[in-house]
């Protein structure tokens, strides 16, 4: 899931500098401009460690590097941050829980990312009976038709249980959050299974989208919206 608050000069604060960082993710970072889009999403640590093995770029020495700092955190949340530069990706790893530093890696964007058109995104949107499709479609809407929204895989029974304690929390404590019910029990059918997701970031709001297995269909989708207050703020 997406989280919003994050910023280039936030990932310049808060990536450390010890031998296991490359020195290019801090020149990256430097060579960004301050508004530069960030993404930043919630994965359970296993789920994202096993997607890392599984990827392109296993075994190379930056996936790697992020993999082995998930084995320990079992299940527990980790708050991924990503932000490119050409052709490179940075990624950025910190605990959930307390916002404890974890590893940083630079690999090559296009062996690293798969995307989704927003266009293609609304055409599937469109075309699903899921609750709050509707209200979805009309927030993708707001971007443009070829901005790209990265899609990731990741499992659907530890997915559904992060996204029924973080945001079944964020509604008690007043925060609006809609379709929440239907999509934990529609992702949390496949168990064990991964399931390809995308998170997106839109004005006052943070919509998160399951796919089928095969891609080819919306299956249930959620969306939080920010407080008022934190509607101007940069994400985090």
């Amino acid at each position: 899931m997406t989280t919003s608050g994050t910023s280039v000069p936030l990932l310049r604060l808060t990536l450390h500098r010890r031998l296991d960082v490359p020195d290019r993710a801090h020149e990256i970072l430097a060579a960004l401009p301050d508004d530069t889009d960030v993404v930043a999403y919630d994965a359970p640590a296993a789920a994202l460690a096993q997607a890392l093995r599984r990827s392109r770029r296993a075994g190379t020495p930056g996936n790697d590097a992020l993999a082995a700092q998930l084995d320990a955190l079992g299940d527990d949340p980790v708050l991924v941050r990503q932000v490119d530069l050409g052709n490179e990706l940075l990624t950025v790893l910190h605990r959930s829980s307390d916002g404890a530093f974890l590893s940083a890696a630079v690999t090559e964007r296009d062996a690293a990312i798969e995307t989704i058109s927003a266009a293609e995104l609304a055409t599937l949107l469109a075309a699903t009976a899921a609750p709050g499709a509707d209200r979805a479609l009309e927030l993708v809407r707001l971007l443009a038709p070829d901005d790209p929204v990265r899609r990731y895989e990741q499992g659907a029974r530890s997915t559904a249980q992060t996204f029924a304690t973080k945001y079944g929390l964020a509604a008690e404590r007043g925060s609006t959050v809609l379709d929440l019910e239907s999509f934990v029990a529609a992702v949390s059918r496949f168990g064990a299974d991964d399931l390809p997701f995308c998170a997106l970031d839109v004005p006052g709001a943070v919509v998160t989208v399951a796919f089928t297995p095969d891609r080819t269909a919306v299956l249930a989708t959620t969306i939080a919206r920010r407080p008022a207050d934190d509607q101007g703020e940069d994400r985090s």
